[in-house]
Order: structure tokens, then C-alpha cells, then sequence
């Protein structure tokens, strides 16, 4: 080694004598970089692997722009990493720099795309039908007018469209899926969190409906659960009749749902009355209408501010209906969703008429500060990937996108229920509610009868607690294998019964259909391989949490190794990456162990006081679409923790690429990377932005796993992040500590 040093040292003291003396040499930097891969080379760093390459001026613009006059902190630069990093991977899929799941088939793509200029096109005619006072010619509104399901003649187009749709299809034979459950596989997988728990929940799913709404050339009618509510048995409403949703116990078995099937091959399921929630009630609705800005009923909302969230309240009918839409994969495979979702988009629009007459412009009233969570800032485009279109969350709150839709007005005992004749006034509350379903003769099983005795599609409603056949089959299955449930809502209905089906761990077909659906026809067949999960990583992976709650140790997330469209372990290899962790200061801002254990409970950071805590790292393809996260578990009780873990990035034998690194801890600190650099001859740490370029320069010193690229990192017993040795160290080292300064540099 010393052998080699000279040599380097000798060869680059030529080099300098050679520029002090001005020969001209033609092409420098590519003498600078056969110098460092050469270096590189001769002390066996597993930066050879990893090179720093300049941090990408696109991505650099963000950050300076968003951190402009603002005062660093974790929160806020947690905010501008995730920001600024989505906005740069869309630019890269809109550019077609970066595989983007674009290609369902060249036909799905092109059907998807039609949908957004109809609905575009029809938008800007409306807007001109506007300008001319809606007297053109006595033209009719060319827009889309959404009743209550039970108005005359509200359903049935509705239920039509779904029947068509699941007859046709826009993907190939071989992606097993009708045209309805291609739609419905958007609302799965990782967009969820752009769609959920954020301000964007009302945009998102207004552009959602509009799509479904111009593939089905009909209205969808909106769902006022409300009316189902007020009786004295929810369970009995005529929705659940062969006449509307068909049976709401077990399996869909009668009306015009009875033979759809989830993208699992299983039929649709429901468990009615049954969860900790109720259906949108009265007082939850005057609860949305009595606040004046978005942001006051936008999640997140805390305490009693939670009671006033519409996202809340719209979780309510999710939990009570129960079955596949309790669970947020699985919502849309029951058509109930989107009749659901227009009542909720309802309330929201008579919430942004009430702010018009209040002197508010609901087209420019989106919450900025405090930042919301990851895909929900204003600018932020609702993700409808593979679809890149500039419609962005506050461009869904344009009156442009809402004067597309006018909505009956809710029913009313002064409007006469809206003259349907499945709802009746009560005149002792002067309120509407639903009218019962007919129960058929042969349709239940009677007190008298034989316990042994089941029906299909029997009521199981207060009147006639009885077993059904598709209540027991569905019990049968057992739990649905969809994943997270819809949280509770601010209501509950204490004539509820127990959930007895219940969700379980999201099965792999759902991860792979999300996926898929962004997938390019030739990466397809690849893709439906099963994905092999190394480690248990956390499923919902929403914007990162500021607290560790005390059971953060026991949540976990999963990888998809998706890598340029293609599931597969062999393009995923791993590099060690070291962990510098300083413990977060307490509410006086002085280290609690300075102090001893007993100021534990004082840390800003809650964690477990376990001892153990964790640091997240992150690797995220600049040219190539691939990430991966990862966590190492530190001492949480200790002034100062070091510990290695590693990261999968992209197999250069699949190409060269490019990555970034990212790093946080569970109190939502950003950490700061460092890249290994060689400073007089020694190996040295120096502030960098992240970003690294993956070769297959000599010495391969990555692994094939996770636990190889561990194990070698194990035979070195260094306890600083400077080193003179001649031993392998990690090409980066991410220090999580309490500098008020942005964490990243150029």
C-alpha cells in the first residue's frame, strides 16, 4: 500500500508540474477523472462503486428557491427534500429521461389520455356556456348533473357503465384486468399518500371521479349516507336491495354488482353495520360547513379539530360498510366507492359556495403553511402516473374543474325528499331518511326456522339478525388480504356490530397490479414475478413523522424492487452506508444524558426510551426509477451512536446510473451526507449533496445482499468517521445531529 501511495503521489506531483508549467492538456477533466478512478483503484475504496457527481441544477434550483429567506429547520427541509425531489422524478418521466410505468399498452395509454383532454375540452366549454349566462340557445347544461342514487333515474346509467366497463378492457390479455379494476388500481400502492391524510384528499379525488365519470359517459349519483343513518336500522336501507348495491352481508350475491370480481378473482365483499364508525351524519356535516377555510377542514387535523375534517368524516361509510372499501387498496373495487366520494365532493362544493358569499375564493384558498405532507402542496401534480399531465392540487381547485359538475340539492323534507319515492319525509325531526328494502319470502330465515337453515343474501339487519350464505362464505375466507384499513372517523354509531372479517397484509398480487399498471407492455411479464421481500420495511409510507411513537420499533414498510419497470433481486445490489447519530435536545435544548435518564421524558423527540431508535436512509434513481429504503437501529440513550447499514441502489451491470442518498431519524431531523474523498493521502469525509454515480469501475466492492454487504463492513472496528487506515469505508456517512443549518451541499 505504501508501494501505491508513492506511486500516486509521484504521478500526481508530475501532473501539478506539468499544469505550473502550462503544457497544454487538451482535455483535463478526463486526466482528473482517470487520476481518481486510479486512486480509487489502488486503495480499494467501495467509492469506486460510488463516484460523487455535481448534484443535478434542476434539483439544486428547487432547494435554493424554496429555502430562500427561510430559517433552517428539520421540518422545513425534511418539506423541500421530499418536494423537490418529486417535482424533479416527474420533470425526468415528462422529459422521457426516466422509465415512468408509462405504458399499460400504447392503446391503455392513449384511452387514459382521452379521457383527460375530454374532460379538459369539456371544462372550457362549460366555462363558455358560463360566460353566456347559460342562455346560448336555450342550450341545457353541458355539464355533468350528479343526484342522490334513490332520485328518479339516478342509478341506473350509473350501473350500466360499471357492467360495460367490466366487459372491456385497455390492457393486454395477459394483465388479467378489465377496464373498471385498471381504474381502480390507481387508488393502490404507494399513491395513496398523495391521496390521503393531506390537503390534496379533495382535488385528487374530484380529478379521480371526473376520469371514471367520462369513461362511463354518465353521471355518477352521489350517495347521501346520511339518509341511512337517520333510520332506525341503517342495515335495512333499500340501497342493499337487489333494486341498488345489492346485499351489503358477505358477498355481493344479488344486484347489479353480483358478479364483478376484484383483481384477486374473488367477488366483491361487504360486512355492513359493523366497525367503530358511522355513516356521514348531520352533525358531522354542519361540523365541515361551519368553518370558513380549506385549511380548517384539510388534514391533518388534531384534537378537536379532527371533528370539523371532511377526509374524517368520509371515513366513516368506509368503515361501515366494511369489506374490500374499508380498506384503502381495495376501496374502489366495490362500485359503492365513487357514489360515496361524489357526496363527499358535494359537501365540499356547497363548503366552497358557502366561502364565495364569505368573500373567500375557494380557487386560491390552500393551506401553505405549516407545510403539508409529501404530494400535498399546492403545486404538487396529483399523481395519475403513467399519465404525466400538468394538473396540479390547486389547479383542481379551480372553478374551472368544479363548474363541470352541478349536484341535486340534498334532500330535504322542503324539497319533498327530491320527489323519490325510496325516501320519506319524518315529520317529527323534519328530516329525510330511506325508505326499508322489500324482504322476500325466500329471501330470510325466519325465528322458527332451523338454526341450520342459511339464505343467500339475507338481511342482517337489527329486525332480522339471521346467517347468510354469502355472510358465512365470506367469513369464510378470512381475513381480506388488502392491507391498511381506513382510520376511524370522528363518529360513532353504538348500534355497530363487530367487524368479523377484518383485513390482513396486503397481498403481493395488489402490489404487483399498482405497479403494473404503470408498467410498459414489455416489462410486464417480467413484473409478475413474485416480489421476494428481504426485510419487513413500514407498508404505509406516508410523509415522514416528526415523532417516534412508542411502537415505531415495531412498524415496518416494504420495498417493491421495482427497478425501471421490472421486479427483480439481481438489479438491486447493496452498498454500506455509516450512521453518526447525536441524540435530539430536550425542551431547554440541552442533551438529556448531559443531565442523566430522569430528563429522558423532557426530549423533544418521544421515542421508546427502549435504547433502541432508528435512522432511515434512502437511495432514489436520478436516471433511473428505482428507490429503496432502509433503517439502522441506534442507542437512542447514548450522547453519540455509530452504527453501518446498507442500502440497495442499482446493479451497474444492468448500466450505469445515477443516485441520491438521503437520510432521517425518528424525530424527523434531516441528516447531512458526507462522501468519502482522499485528502493528502488519507481517506477523509467531506460535506457533499448525496448524489453519487454508480459504475462498474474496479473494485466491485458492492454486495449481492444486504447482509454480505453488512458483514464486511463488521471486520472494521472504527469509531470515527476520519480514517487513515488502509481499511474498506462506506463511500458515504450521514451525521443526524441539531444544526440549524440546511443539511445538504453543493
Amino acid at each position: 500500500m505504501i508501494i501505491q501511495r508513492a506511486f500516486f503521489e509521484k504521478f500526481s506531483n508530475k501532473y501539478q508540474l506539468d499544469r505550473t508549467n502550462k503544457i497544454r492538456i487538451r482535455n483535463k477533466k478526463m486526466i482528473d477523472t482517470y487520476l481518481y478512478a486510479v486512486w480509487i483503484g489502488l486503495i480499494g475504496l467501495s467509492s469506486a462503486l460510488l463516484e460523487p457527481t455535481p448534484f443535478p441544477a434542476e434539483l439544486q434550483e428547487c432547494y435554493e428557491y424554496r429555502a430562500y429567506n427561510m430559517t433552517p429547520s428539520f421540518k422545513a427541509a425534511m418539506h423541500i427534500q421530499n418536494i423537490c425531489f418529486r417535482n424533479y422524478q416527474y420533470n425526468q418521466f415528462a422529459a422521457g429521461k426516466v422509465w415512468s410505468g408509462p405504458n399499460i399498452t400504447q392503446e391503455g395509454v392513449n384511452y387514459i389520455e382521452s379521457l383527460f383532454r375530454q374532460i379538459l375540452l369539456e371544462a372550457k366549454h362549460v366555462e363558455k356556456y358560463n360566460k353566456h349566462g347559460g342562455r346560448q340557445k336555450r342550450q341545457a347544461f353541458p355539464g355533468r348533473f350528479r343526484r342522490e342514487v334513490r332520485s328518479p333515474g339516478a342509478f341506473q346509467p350509473y350501473a350500466n357503465c360499471i357492467q360495460r366497463l367490466q366487459s372491456e378492457s385497455v390492457e393486454p390479455a395477459t394483465a388479467g384486468r378489465n377496464t373498471y379494476q385498471t381504474m381502480a388500481v390507481f387508488h393502490t400502492g404507494e399513491t395513496l399518500r398523495y391521496a390521503h391524510g393531506g390537503p390534496a384528499f379533495a382535488p385528487w379525488h374530484r380529478i379521480y371521479l371526473l376520469l371514471l365519470e367520462t369513461a362511463c359517459r354518465a353521471p355518477i349519483p352521489y350517495w347521501d349516507s346520511g339518509l341511512d343513518h337517520d333510520m332506525t336500522d341503517p342495515t335495512m336501507s333499500i340501497l342493499w336491495s337487489n333494486q341498488f348495491f345489492g346485499n351489503g352481508d358477505g358477498e355481493v350475491m344479488n344486484g347489479p354488482f353480483r358478479d364483478m370480481r376484484t383483481i384477486l378473482g374473488t367477488p366483491v365483499i361487504r360486512n355492513y353495520g359493523t366497525g367503530d364508525s358511522a355513516l356521514f351524519t348531520k352533525e358531522g356535516l354542519r361540523a365541515v360547513l361551519s368553518q370558513r377555510n380549506y385549511a380548517d377542514i384539510a388534514e391533518p387535523l388534531f384534537g378537536d379539530a379532527f371533528m370539523n375534517s371532511l377526509e374524517g368524516h368520509h371515513n366513516g361509510p368506509h368503515v361501515w360498510v366494511g369489506g374490500h372499501i374499508s380498506a384503502l387498496n381495495s376501496a374502489p373495487w366495490d362500485p359503492v366507492f365513487y357514489m360515496h366520494h361524489a357526496y363527499v365532493d358535494a359537501v365540499w362544493e356547497r363548503f366552497r359556495e358557502q366561502q364565495v358569499t364569505n368573500g373567500i375564493n375557494p380557487e386560491t384558498d390552500y393551506p401553505r403553511t405549516p407545510p403539508p405532507p409529501e404530494g400535498h402542496a399546492a403545486n404538487d401534480r396529483i399523481d395519475f402516473r403513467p399519465y404525466i399531465n400538468p394538473i396540479t392540487n390547486i389547479f383542481a381547485m379551480r372553478n374551472l374543474v368544479a363548474n363541470l359538475v352541478r349536484y341535486e340539492p340534498f334532500p330535504t323534507c322542503e324539497n319533498t325528499c327530491n320527489s323519490s319515492p325510496h325516501l320519506s319525509c319524518d315529520r317529527a325531526r323534519r328530516i329525510c331518511v330511506s325508505r326499508e328494502r322489500p324482504v322476500a319470502q325466500g329471501n330470510i330465515v325466519s325465528a322458527s326456522s332451523s338454526s341450520s337453515s342459511v339464505a343467500m343474501g339475507a338481511s342482517r339487519g337489527s329486525a332480522f339478525r339471521v346467517e347468510s350464505r354469502s355472510q358465512a362464505r365470506a367469513e369464510a375466507r378470512g381475513p381480506l388480504p388488502v392491507g391498511q384499513k381506513f382510520r376511524s372517523s370522528p363518529m360513532q354509531d353504538p348500534r355497530n356490530g363487530a367487524d368479523t372479517i377484518g383485513t390482513g397484509p396486503a397481498a403481493a398480487q395488489i402490489r404487483q397490479a399498482s405497479v403494473q399498471v404503470r408498467a410498459s407492455a414489455t416489462s410486464q411479464s417480467q413484473s409478475s414475478t413474485q416480489t421476494r421481500v428481504r426485510r419487513d420495511v413500514f407498508q404505509n409510507t406516508t410523509a415522514h413523522s416528526n415523532h417516534q411513537s412508542v411502537s415505531s420499533l415495531e412498524r415496518s414498510f416494504t420495498n417493491t424492487f421495482v427497478l425501471d419497470g421490472v421486479v427483480d433481486l439481481k438489479r438491486w445490489v447493496y452498498v454500506p452506508v455509516r450512521i453518526v447519530y447525536t441524540r435530539s435536545p430536550n425542551v431547554q435544548g440541552v442533551d438529556p444524558t448531559l443531565l442523566g435518564n430522569a430528563e429522558l421524558a423532557n426530549d423533544v423527540c418521544q421515542t421508546a426510551h427502549s435504547g433502541a431508535s432508528k435512522v432511515f436512509v434512502a437511495s432514489n434513481g436520478l436516471n433511473y426509477y428505482g428507490n429503496y429504503k432502509e433503517f439502522a437501529i441506534i442507542d437512542e440513550r447514548q450522547p453519540v451512536s455509530i452504527t453501518t447499514t446498507a442500502v440497495g441502489i442499482k446493479n451497474p451491470e444492468f448500466g450505469e446510473g445515477e443516485v441520491l442518498f438521503t437520510s432521517y431519524d425518528s424525530c424527523g431531523r434531516p441528516c447531512r451526507p458526507l462522501c468519502l474523498t482522499s485528502v493528502n493521502g488519507q481517506q477523509k469525509y467531506k460535506a457533499c449533496s448525496g448524489a453519487f454515480k454508480i459504475s462498474s469501475a474496479a473494485p466491485t466492492m458492492y454486495r449481492n445482499s444486504y447482509k454480505e454487504a453488512i458483514a464486511a463492513n463488521l471486520l472494521e472496528e472504527l469509531n470515527m468517521v476520519d480514517s487513515g487506515s488502509d481499511a474498506s469505508s462506506p463511500p458515504v456517512t450521514f451525521v443526524c445531529g441539531n444544526s440549524n443549518t440546511w443539511p445538504w451541499s453543493y
